[in-house]
C-alpha cells in the first residue's frame, strides 16, 4: 500500500532569496506520510545547494536537478516520480498558510479536486481573494457553470489553490505543455476539469502569492504577437472542456469573452 498520502511538488528557478521561507511553509503543516519533491531547473544562483543541504536534514525532500526547461518541464519531472495520493503545487517564492494542507486535504475528500482561497501579497497588504463562499461542494454542472464566468482567474486557473487527485493525472496522462511560454497551468487545469465530477470549496485562504511585475512570465505574455497565439491555443482547451461534456452551445458567449480578457485578471 503507497505510504504517501501527499506529494508537493515545487519547480525552483533562482529562488534562493524565498526558497527556505517556501519550503518552512510546507514542512511545518506535514508529516512522514508527505513527500517534497524539489525540482532544480538550472538555477544559476544557490537554489540547488539549499535544496540539497534541506533534503540532507529532512528525508521528505527529494530533490531533482535539470537543465532549465521551464516551470512545466520542472513540473513534469516531478509528477513522473509522486508517489502520493494527492497531489499538490508551490512556487519557490510563495507559502502556504498555517493549516492549509489540512484543509485542502479535508476538502477533496469524496471529490475530485479541492479548491481554495488565497492571498496576493502587493504593497506589503495580503489581498483575500476567491469567488465561491463557505465550504460548497460542486457537482460538474455546477462547477462548469461557475467556471465559465471567470475562467482566466487565478481562482481557476493557477495550480497552488488547489489540491488534485493523482490518479486522475496518472489513469488521463496529464502533462504540462512545455511548449507554452504561459499558460501552461490554465491548459493543465482545463484537461484535469474535463474528468471532475465534484469539486470541494475552501473559504479560508491557503496560499500567500507573492505576486511581482517583474520576470519572464510577464515580459513574454505581452509579446503581441506570440500572446495572441497562446491566447487562441487556451481558448481552444477551455472550449474543449465545455464541449466534452455537451454544454458549449449554453457558455458559448461566456467562453468565447475569454479571448478578450486578460489571462492573469482576478
Amino acid at each position: 500500500m503507497n505510504p504517501h498520502v501527499l506529494s508537493v511538488i515545487i519547480p525552483i528557478y533562482n529562488a534562493e532569496k524565498h526558497l527556505a521561507e517556501a519550503l518552512s511553509s510546507v514542512l511545518s503543516q506535514t508529516g512522514k506520510e508527505t513527500e517534497i519533491i524539489l525540482i532544480d531547473d538550472g538555477s544559476r544562483d544557490r537554489s540547488l545547494e539549499i535544496c540539497r543541504e534541506l533534503a540532507r536534514n529532512d528525508e521528505r525532500i527529494q530533490v531533482i536537478s535539470q537543465t532549465n526547461g521551464g516551470p512545466g518541464a520542472a513540473r513534469n519531472a516531478g509528477l513522473k516520480i509522486a508517489r502520493g495520493e494527492y497531489i499538490q503545487f508551490v512556487d519557490s517564492d510563495d507559502t502556504m498558510t498555517d493549516g492549509a494542507i489540512g484543509a485542502l486535504l479535508k476538502s477533496i475528500q469524496g471529490n475530485d479536486l479541492a479548491i481554495a482561497h488565497f492571498n496576493i501579497l502587493l504593497n506589503g497588504q495580503a489581498i483575500n481573494r476567491g469567488y465561491v463562499q463557505g465550504e460548497q461542494n460542486l457537482k460538474r454542472e455546477d462547477f462548469l457553470q461557475a467556471l465559465a464566468k471567470r475562467p482566466g482567474s487565478y481562482y481557476y486557473s493557477a495550480l497552488w489553490n488547489k489540491l488534485y487527485r493523482h490518479d486522475i493525472i496518472r489513469d488521463n496522462g496529464l502533462r504540462f505543455d512545455c511548449g507554452l511560454r504561459w499558460g501552461e497551468d490554465f491548459a493543465f487545469n482545463m484537461a484535469y476539469y474535463g474528468y471532475v465530477e465534484r469539486v470541494g470549496f475552501v473559504p479560508k485562504p491557503v496560499y500567500n502569492y507573492r505576486r511581482s511585475l517583474k520576470g519572464q512570465t510577464w515580459r513574454t505574455m505581452f509579446t503581441f504577437g506570440k500572446s495572441i497565439a497562446i491566447k487562441a491555443r487556451l481558448y481552444q482547451d477551455l472550449k474543449a472542456l465545455y464541449v466534452k461534456h455537451g454544454v458549449f452551445e449554453r457558455y458559448r458567449l461566456h467562453i468565447y469573452r475569454y479571448v478578450f480578457n486578460v489571462t492573469v485578471s482576478q
